[in-house]
């Protein structure tokens, strides 16, 4: 009978869960339903409204769901969640940055300096735009700033291009760090190769920029990467400022910038260059393996044809105590006290390889070979329109080229 008696009592328990709890369900989708409504149709808020809700989350990562929640359907542009939480995450780490502290206040900022700030270009592709610059508990060097896009009554709403297009700048960037940081160079060659557009970047030159890169980073790069700053991001561009890099002379620190920028394809293009580093094999004209003279050193004229040979040519002028001296396929010049053609000495102060002979500018370079080649044995020399420059002692060195129609180098000039 006590059984009985319990087996009706747990039936009816399991009754009445059953019914609360469709109950329960119906009532909160019912109140969810009424909020969403009341949201979607609520009147638009203010930029300074828009703005505090966007600082609550900034300043507190667990007020997102309630500021996105706050904000009218109208003013979202079609932004998810998932885009509204990550573009908070970013506006967060840009926060962190510099020890800015909390955001304790915001300037909105006007249409006319919306435009001195992002450019022209940018401008003139999200239309009129309305700002916010978040201001701090402690100053900073680098401004933070948030964008909304205006219509023409004046009414505000986040752009979720704009946010999508930050996301993804600042993801692919991320990505490109992360890379570097792993000494990962096949990586850093599939994240450079989209936006290096020049048909002279084969494989292996890419190849070979993402091994300069992946060294420079581990020998010269002393920031960890939580001190790396954005000191600009808006869509399509991405500044960052890397405070602590060991400097040419290896005496001090300097800043390293990288920019990101997207190119017209919706491929990004890094800008990463690293200076040339001092090759003291430059310096020397060489045939084959054989060292022959050096440029900036001083040599006579006895000197000059024990180690050369007879010239094909040669002019001296005792005026400017200056000698011109010519070989085939090569021209060096000489600045010092000339008395006449076969006595003088002097500082050789230019060589210039004018033909495909035997002669090359240290171990690399040579006349006749292509831009690639020029690539593999410096990868960085086309940020520098294919020029070479070094300090070798106190005395500073430019190497510079000149390319046919076919890209094929046909004069290679060094002087100090």
């Amino acid at each position: 009978m006590k059984t009985g008696y319990l087996k009706k009592t747990i039936a009816l328990c399991l009754c009445l869960v059953i019914t609360f709890s469709f109950g329960a369900c119906s009532l909160m989708t019912d109140i969810r339903y009424s909020f969403q409504n009341k949201i979607s149709t609520q009147e638009n808020i203010p930029v300074q409204e828009l703005t505090r809700l966007i600082i609550s989350s900034i300043n507190d990562k667990k007020n997102t769901a309630d500021a996105y929640s706050m904000i009218p359907t109208s003013q979202l542009d079609g932004l998810s969640y998932s885009y509204f939480y990550a573009y908070m995450d970013i506006l967060r780490e840009l926060s962190k940055q510099d020890n800015k502290g909390n955001v304790v206040s915001f300037r909105v900022i006007e249409n006319d300096e919306c435009q001195s700030i992002l450019g022209q270009e940018l401008f003139s592709k999200y239309g009129r735009t309305v700002g916010a610059e978040l201001l701090y508990s402690s100053p900073s060097l680098y401004p933070v700033y948030i964008f909304f896009h205006e219509d023409m009554d004046g009414n505000v709403s986040l752009s979720s291009s704009w946010v999508t297009s930050i996301i993804n700048i600042y993801n692919y960037g991320n990505h490109y760090f992360t890379m570097l940081e792993d000494g990962n160079a096949d990586g850093v060659v599939t994240i450079l190769s989209p936006g290096l557009t020049d048909m002279a970047y084969t494989s292996e030159a890419v190849y070979s920029r993402a091994m300069k890169l992946c060294e420079f980073y581990r020998i010269r790069v002393m920031s960890d990467r939580s001190d790396y700053e954005i000191t600009r991001l808006v869509p399509g561009e991405m500044i960052v400022r890397i405070p602590e890099t060991v400097a040419d002379d290896a005496a001090s620190f300097e800043d390293h910038i990288v920019t990101l920028t997207m190119l017209n394809n919706g491929n990004y293009h890094i800008d990463d260059s690293i200076h040339v580093e001092l090759d003291q094999n430059l310096t020397y004209l060489m045939r084959g393996d054989e060292r022959l003279i050096r440029v900036g050193a001083d040599y006579s004229y006895s000197d000059l044809v024990s180690l050369m040979g007879n010239p094909s040519a040669l002019n001296a002028d005792a005026v400017n105590g200056r000698v011109m001296v010519i070989y085939n396929g090569l021209v060096l010049r000489f600045d010092g006290e000339v008395a006449s053609a076969d006595s003088w000495t002097g500082k050789l102060t230019s060589v210039r390889i004018l033909s495909n002979s035997a002669y090359t500018l240290g171990y690399y370079l040579y006349v006749g070979m292509n831009r690639t080649q020029l690539l593999v044995a410096y990868p960085f020399i086309d940020d520098s329109n294919y020029e070479l420059s070094f300090i070798n002692g106190t005395s500073l060195y430019d190497v510079t080229f000149t390319f046919d129609e076919s890209g094929i180098v046909n004069n290679i000039k060094i002087s100090v």
